[in-house]
């Protein structure tokens, strides 16, 4: 049913039938009629008609609901179709091999209306998906899907249908359609923002991957060689203590009987007893030397009081300050490892109690989870540049740390000069020294890195006065 215009009907002829004479000037006049158009008393007398019809009042109001409805429906009808897309596919160019699902949904489409898709190419917009396939249909959920070879953009037309699509077109047409949107292909993944971060993260996982496999290899070569160093080191220093050592203490034994036998004014008791002296002073040292060679120690606090109790051993030290501090929680050594610091360690206060003349020596152990560090710092005459280069002749004290720190993956640096003393610095990485080395040591890698950066200028400092 149309709807009608109430505001072509006309209310005089509607109540002209029941409209009556009325005056204000008299009472009515028998056969004298008002004529109809009069518009002095038309408001009075179209109310007087209402209310003398109640069929009237209900029809107009009838009229007045319809008109409203109309109006609401007409109102819809004007809102303008939209298209969207739900799916979009990758971006790419005049490719007839690929196709992708391009999906979307339409806004007030009316019965009969249909899709247009068209792909971009280089330069000429193509329908989608077939020449001979140009329409796509609205489902009755509004929604809409197809195929669609790959194209720079895309682009959906809601058209009527006696709309006719060209094949291919230079621009998108206007002409017959009632909506369009258009959108840029999806990039392929390879050239999203994310992609580039994904692969750094993927290198630096890869490349932390292998560095640590590599360690893990070298960390188990290194175990296995210094196990058998260690287990052939052990034998000899059980042969030495069986043979050489102990018929050094039975001669020295025998020269002591000898000597209890001389009379006290022999000429050759002074040298007797310093002969005596002598052998008791290979005895301890070869003591102190099968010790090392055994172990220097059961554990990480081993490894401080093993180095602590140097100075006892050799029978010096009177009139040297000596101080060790140990810095971080100690933690257990691998038993290969542990000989050869233990040694490089030694060799340093050996070297500082006999030849530096130093009234102070300080030994410093610093425990990391990325490293382990000995320092050996007096105040004595220092070192000269020649043999701080080359070693003394004869002489492997130097030479001999630096090789076995190199044999375990380690480094020592000797910081001397005339004069200003000497300090000798043994570093061991985490992964080499301890046996529960574990991925924390790259937590502590950033601050590891702070610590060196402070450093460095000090070391740097050193090795110019050095050189």
């Amino acid at each position: 049913m149309a709807c009608p215009d109430l505001g072509s009907v006309n209310w005089e002829r509607a109540s002209v039938s029941e409209r009556v004479s009325i005056r204000s000037d008299g009472p009515n006049q028998p056969g004298k009629r008002t004529p109809p158009h009069s518009g002095r008393r038309r408001g009075p007398l179209l109310v007087s008609s209402l209310s003398a019809s109640p069929w009237l009042i209900a029809f107009v109001t009838f009229l007045v609901l319809l008109q409203g409805a109309c109006s609401s429906s007409r109102s819809r009808l004007a809102t303008p179709a939209s298209i969207e897309f739900t799916s979009v596919p990758v971006a790419g160019a005049d490719s007839s091999e690929k196709m992708g699902v391009i999906a979307g949904r339409v806004i007030g489409a009316q019965p009969g209306q249909q899709i247009v898709i068209y792909a971009r190419g280089e330069t000429t917009w193509w329908v989608q998906p077939f020449a001979n396939q140009p329409f796509t249909r609205i489902q009755p959920n509004s929604r809409w899907s197809n195929l669609s070879h790959p194209g720079t953009e895309y682009a959906a037309l809601l058209v009527g249908p006696d709309f006719h699509p060209a094949a291919t077109t230079a621009s998108l047409p206007t002409l017959g359609v009632l909506a369009s949107a258009t959108v840029k292909g999806q990039p392929p993944f390879w050239r999203t923002w994310w992609f580039p971060l994904l692969s750094i993260a993927l290198a630096g996982a890869v490349i932390v991957g292998v560095h640590r496999l590599r360690l893990h290899q070298i960390s188990r070569k290194l175990n296995e060689r210094f196990e058998e160093r260690l287990a052939e080191r052990t034998r000899v220093a059980q042969e030495l203590h069986d043979t050489l050592l102990q018929g050094v203490l039975s001669a020295a034994m025998q020269l002591d009987v000898a000597i209890d036998q001389l009379p006290a004014d022999s000429p050759v008791l002074p040298a007797m007893n310093r002969v005596l002296q002598l052998m008791r002073q290979v005895v301890d040292e070869g003591r102190n030397t099968l010790r090392g060679l055994r172990s220097s120690g059961d554990s990480a606090q081993g490894l401080a009081a093993s180095l602590l109790r140097i100075p006892k051993e050799l029978g010096g030290g009177q009139g040297i300050n000596f101080r060790g501090v140990v810095e971080g929680l100690a933690l257990p050594l691998r038993p290969a490892i542990r000989d050869d610091v233990y040694r490089i360690g030694r060799e340093a206060l050996v070297n500082a109690l006999r030849h530096s003349g130093a009234s102070n020596i300080d030994v410093h152990l610093e425990y990391s989870a990325g490293y382990l560090r000995i320092i050996v710092r007096d105040d004595g005459r220092g070192i000269d540049p020649q043999v701080l280069r080359s070693g003394r002749d004869g002489h492997w004290g130097l030479p001999g740390m630096r090789e076995r720190a190199e044999k375990i993956g380690a480094r020592v640096k000797v910081f001397s000069r005339p004069g200003a003393g000497t300090e000798v610095e043994l570093s061991v990485p985490g992964e080499v020294a301890f046996d529960s080395f574990s991925s924390n040591s790259y937590l502590s890698w950033f601050t590891n890195l702070r610590r060196r950066e402070k450093q460095a200028p000090a070391e740097r400092e050193r090795e110019r006065q050095a050189g």
